[in-house]
Formats: structure tokens, C-alpha cells, sequence
């Protein structure tokens, strides 16, 4: 089932970067369970961690990623509805890794898991 969920996700970031232009620069990509999903109106924020509630060590830290396109706001709460698997390709020049909560920088992408 795994092995078919990375297919599935290869096979959606492949499809989106046909899609959607983007700069050589480094991206910070990560597959998060989506946890909350927060909105001012404007900007969306998707709050996630990367393993499964199951974990203990599940809430240690989360990563977070913003946006201010509607189409990406709407799949952010979509996917916290459910608490699904996500894909998102984010701005920040490299994925953080300390800190409690780690930010992503600008949604570039977001694939749900259905």
C-alpha cells in the first residue's frame, strides 16, 4: 500500500510540476498528516506532523506552510476534515529540521492523499 502511495504521489508532483512553472532555486518538500488548518480571511496555513497518532513521539514537532490562493486554502481543509496524508512543496530554501514548530515557507504545491 506504501509503495502505491509513493507511486501515486511521484506520479501527482510530476503531473503538477508540468504544470506550474518553478525556479531552479531549493524547495522544501514533505509528506505531513495534515492536523490543522487555520485562515485570517486571506492567508491559509496547513500545520502537520510526520508520523501517525499512533506515534509517541508523533507531536514533538510539526512542520507549517502558508498560502494565499484559494484553490490551495480549500485542499488545506479538505485534508484536515479527514486528517489526511499530504504532499506539499513548499518555498523555504531547505526543510527545516529543529525546532518545535518547523516552517516550510510559501505553498508552491499541495497534493492530497485521497
Amino acid at each position: 500500500m506504501q509503495t502505491r502511495t509513493a507511486i501515486g504521489f511521484a506520479a501527482a508532483f510530476t503531473a503538477g510540476m508540468a504544470l506550474v512553472p518553478m525556479s531552479a532555486k531549493a524547495i522544501c518538500q514533505q509528506e505531513i498528516y495534515a492536523d490543522r488548518g487555520f485562515s485570517d480571511g486571506t492567508n491559509a496555513q496547513i500545520l502537520g506532523r510526520l508520523s501517525s497518532v499512533e506515534d509517541p513521539n508523533a507531536f514533538s514537532f510539526a512542520y507549517f506552510a502558508s498560502t494565499n490562493i484559494p484553490l490551495f486554502a480549500n485542499q488545506i481543509f479538505a485534508a484536515t476534515a479527514n486528517h489526511s496524508h499530504v504532499f506539499v512543496v513548499a518555498s523555504a530554501t531547505s526543510c527545516p529540521t529543529t525546532g518545535a514548530l518547523r516552517d516550510m515557507g510559501t505553498i508552491i504545491q499541495i497534493f492530497i492523499n485521497p
